[in-house]
């Protein structure tokens, strides 16, 4: 990248900064004649002198002549406006543009970083690097050659004018420049010093708050929070000493600037002054200077704080590119423009004298020969630093050789497109990143090279698109449309998308995670539009899951819902709704403040009941944990009231107990309310919600569904429907399971899996559990589920060869095995080189690699390497 960045500036706008030259130009003269006109209104319209007998043919008064140039004046005025509005968006959308290019280039350079610079470069550096630090960059770009060159034509005219008046009036005006100009830049070298200093300060305070927030659980079980507050606290002082020594300093430049612009105007008023009053100077010029001056100050501090934002800015700048130009990086020709055909690399592997140096120092992989045959299966094995996982990491082309010559299939990988391994050779590690997404996209992420199918749209969206393309293009940024097709079928060897999840769901049991899958397809909800089949067994299986849950003699572990029953198992605002919300305001936990639901409660005459039982709770609690410490689990586990709402519950129940329900604000009356509503008559058993009440209840979510069944409001429960708002288990079970059951949820939930099974639900299931969101980088998953994941992708990729890198190591010994056998008997035929975290499995593999050191010490079969006195048997042992 350019370190200068006014080349990169010139580079991709001259065009545009030309453009607004022009704009800029021709604004001048107007300006002039702008500052004119006043002059001659007040020496010629006003006091009546020099006024033209007609203009055009019409006869011209003092009057009329006034008016017209006010008229005049107004209207170069609105020209000036106008030119000085364009100058102003397009500059901003040039910077903008520039701006966007810029952070494009940045993530570009990222992407070429190599590996091991990562392992010294945090997130926390490069982010803000990119996001936060470029802005004002961005913000100065646009106005980079157009606010020096408008604000310095302002300046030179108003000057010009000046003279014109009067020379000694002009020299009285740029007296005391060259002072500000010697000063100024002496004193902001400091203050660039100063802000480079405080720049790279805040980057390192934003790498440890990340280490922190990475690290959080090991700072909190190890009781460290004040050494990291200490820590933290010391680098804000830091950032705090550097930013009050620029603000002693910026400051000091601003008032040197302004008390000398505050000078100038005695030179007028003496000056001009004295020759107003010996006839030597109208008292219109005068006025004019004095005008003229006026705005002087303006483009000159913008001048100023153009230079200062300069300074800023190009430092920043600096810093930026001296950041993402790390040593090694990877060549763009290997990146850019792939080729349209990608050759195969269905080969021989073939090193020789291969070594590989993270700092040009000392080789991590030190001068290895050998060739692996096509289709053959390799295990490497060796300790942490053998070098066997630099090894996969060149064999994987994710780092290139420091010397040597690596071949497959008799291509050299040292000059390759990256597009070639990428697309040919499959990689998992042990610490494999997933996405935030889908479990699918996760799936397919290593077929999405280039769009396959444009994305469906109709007229309005073609043109959007079109125009996307064309910004993109014109900031040098990828016109690819994300949201069009990107798998490649052809690659996975599937023609659709359907064939393509078939085989997902196939290779989800290769590596014994389809189980999982289907479970997150059971958790999960779906619209019934969607998948028709799925809803129809879903709401088919009701009855067969209420017969089952007979036979097995649990039906007391299960309230199946029935629209006119009342349901021990659900608290009374859940009762009330017999529904999922889809408002906000009809959410159980802020339902006593809906007022459309307290109006309905009052007319059905069930409110006054409901503000009691409400009472009858406050005063339970006020009683049982009028003695209980504030800060006793207690109030958590069983209280209906916080420790710090209890003292004002206990002041409403003592304003009940003398003058009832009158005497309490409808605040409080709410209050009271939502505790009625969080009652679960199973659960609390206070007595509270009996008889008559439950069938009062019953009648009120009638008339409720009757006024609402319409608005959207709430999912109701329906026995002949499935409800998009409950999961797929949830849909099947219709119920609640009891809270008064041992092990009730478990025995239910298996219940209800082995019944979808039997119904031929386990594919369906599947597909919706590809639609289950991982989490931010897969935080939603296990880290077996994550390397299995890992695994999965890399076989959907289809790859000539598969490079692993310890991918079982967080599955249990059992699992790990089953899935290794399982992926090896999928790859007969294709080459798998495998780095193992347990020396014992390579006896699975056709050929063993041992390594020490960064070199090949053994080589051969299983059998023959585990004999006492080789180095695979010492691994093993």
């Amino acid at each position: 990248m350019d370190r200068s960045l006014f080349r990169y500036i010139l580079r991709y706008t001259w065009r545009d900064q030309l453009a607004l030259l022009a704009f800029t130009l021709v604004s001048f003269p107007l300006i002039y004649v702008n500052l004119e006109l006043p002059k001659k209104i007040v020496n010629e319209a006003l006091q009546g002198k020099h006024i033209p007998k007609e203009i055009l043919g019409v006869h011209v008064t003092q009057v009329s002549y006034l008016m017209a140039l006010s008229l005049l004046l107004l209207i170069l005025i609105t020209i000036n406006g106008a030119l000085k509005y364009v100058i102003n968006v397009y500059a901003g959308v040039v910077g903008e543009r520039t701006l966007r290019r810029l952070r494009h280039d940045l993530y570009w350079q990222v992407m070429r970083f190599p590996l091991a610079h990562f392992k010294t470069t945090s997130p926390g550096e490069i982010i803000p690097m990119i996001v936060a630090e470029t802005e004002p960059v961005g913000g100065f770009i646009g106005e980079s050659f157009v606010t020096p060159i408008f604000q310095g034509g302002l300046l030179a005219t108003y000057v010009l004018f000046i003279f014109m008046q009067d020379p000694w009036l002009g020299l009285a005006a740029i007296a005391l420049w060259p002072p500000q100009m010697y000063l100024i830049p002496k004193l902001q070298r400091r203050i660039n010093l100063l802000a480079k200093e405080r720049v790279q300060t805040a980057r390192q305070l934003s790498d440890r708050i990340g280490e922190t927030v990475v690290a959080a659980s090991e700072i909190r079980g190890n009781d460290t929070t004040e050494f990291e507050r200490a820590d933290v606290s010391d680098r804000l002082g830091h950032i705090f000493a550097i930013r009050y020594e620029i603000y002693r300093r910026k400051f000091f430049v601003k008032f040197l600037n302004n008390f000398l612009a505050q000078i100038t105007p005695f030179f007028f008023y003496s000056v001009g002054g004295y020759l107003v009053i010996r006839g030597n100077l109208s008292l219109g010029a005068l006025v004019a200077v004095l005008a003229a001056y006026k705005d002087i100050l303006a483009p000159w501090k913008e001048i100023l704080n153009w230079y200062a934002t300069k300074e800023d800015v190009r430092i920043k700048h600096e810093q930026i590119v001296s950041q993402f130009e790390p040593p090694n990086l990877v060549d763009r020709k290997l990146l850019e423009n792939a080729p349209e055909t990608i050759p195969p690399l269905a080969g021989d592997i073939a090193a020789k004298d291969l070594s590989f140096s993270e700092n040009g120092i000392t080789n991590r992989v030190d001068r290895l020969s050998f060739r692996i045959p096509r289709g053959q299966h390799v295990a490497l094995v060796g300790n942490g630093n053998s070098g066997r996982d630099d090894l996969v990491h060149l064999l994987a082309r994710l780092d290139l050789p420091s010397g040597g010559r690596l071949d497959v299939a008799g291509i050299s990988f040292t000059d390759v497109h990256q597009a070639v391994p990428g697309r040919r050779i499959a990689y998992a590690a042990q610490n494999a990143h997933v996405f935030s997404g889908t479990v699918a996209h996760n799936l397919f992420y290593a077929l999405k090279h280039r769009p396959v199918h444009p994305a469906p749209s109709d007229e309005a969206g073609a043109r959007l698109s079109e125009r996307r393309v064309r910004d993109a293009l014109a900031a040098g940024n990828s016109a690819y449309d994300i949201r069009a097709d990107w798998i490649d079928y052809d690659g996975a060897g599937v023609s659709d998308r359907a064939e393509l999840t078939a085989l997902a769901e196939r290779t989800l049991a290769i590596v014994d995670m389809r189980r999982e899958v289907m479970g997150f397809g059971f958790a999960s909800s779906t619209d019934p539009a969607r998948h028709p089949a799925l809803a129809e067994k879903s709401v088919a299986a009701r009855s067969l899951v209420r017969a089952r849950v007979a036979r097995d003699q649990l039906a007391g572990s299960v309230e199946f819902f029935e629209r006119d029953a009342y349901f021990d198992n659900m608290s009374v605002a859940e009762n009330l709704l017999f529904g999922t919300p889809r408002r906000a305001e009809f959410q159980p936990a802020v339902l006593a403040h809906n007022p459309a639901i307290v109006e309905l409660l009052r007319e059905v005459r069930l409110l006054d009941d409901l503000y009691q039982a409400g009472a009858k709770v406050a005063e339970l609690m006020v009683e049982i944990f009028a003695d209980v410490a504030p800060d006793s689990d207690l109030f958590e586990q069983y209280s209906f009231i916080s420790a710090e709402d209890l003292p004002e519950f206990r002041d409403i129940v003592m304003r009940l107990g003398k003058r009832g329900l009158g005497a309490i604000s409808p605040q409080d009356k709410a209050r009271l309310l939502a505790l009625t509503f969080r009652l679960v008559r199973a659960r609390h058993r206070l007595g509270i919600m009996e008889g008559s009440m439950q069938a009062r209840l019953v009648d009120a979510r009638n008339e409720f569904r009757r006024r609402y069944h319409d608005r959207g409001v709430v999912e109701f429960f329906d026995p002949d429907r499935f409800s998009p708002a409950l999961s797929v288990q949830d849909n099947m079970l219709f119920g609640r399971v009891g809270f008064d059951q041992a092990s009730a949820q478990s025995r239910i939930s298996a219940l209800v899996r082995d019944i979808a099974s039997e119904e031929g639900m386990c594919d369906a299931l599947v597909e919706l559990g590809l639609e289950y969101d991982v989490g931010s980088s897969g935080s939603r998953l296990s880290y077996s589920e994550r390397q299995r994941l890992a695994i999965a992708r890399a076989l959907l990729k289809n790859a000539d060869i598969l490079v692993f890198n310890e991918p079982t190591s967080g599955l249990d010994p059992g699992t790990e095995l089953r899935v290794l056998r399982h992926v090896l008997e999928w790859a007969k035929g294709r080459t798998v080189i495998w780095s193992l975290s347990r020396p014992e499995l390579a006896r699975e593999f056709d050929r063993v690699l041992v390594f020490a050191d960064g070199r090949l010490v053994e080589e051969g079969r299983f059998d023959e390497l585990e004999r006492e006195g080789k180095a695979l048997a010492q691994l093993v042992a």
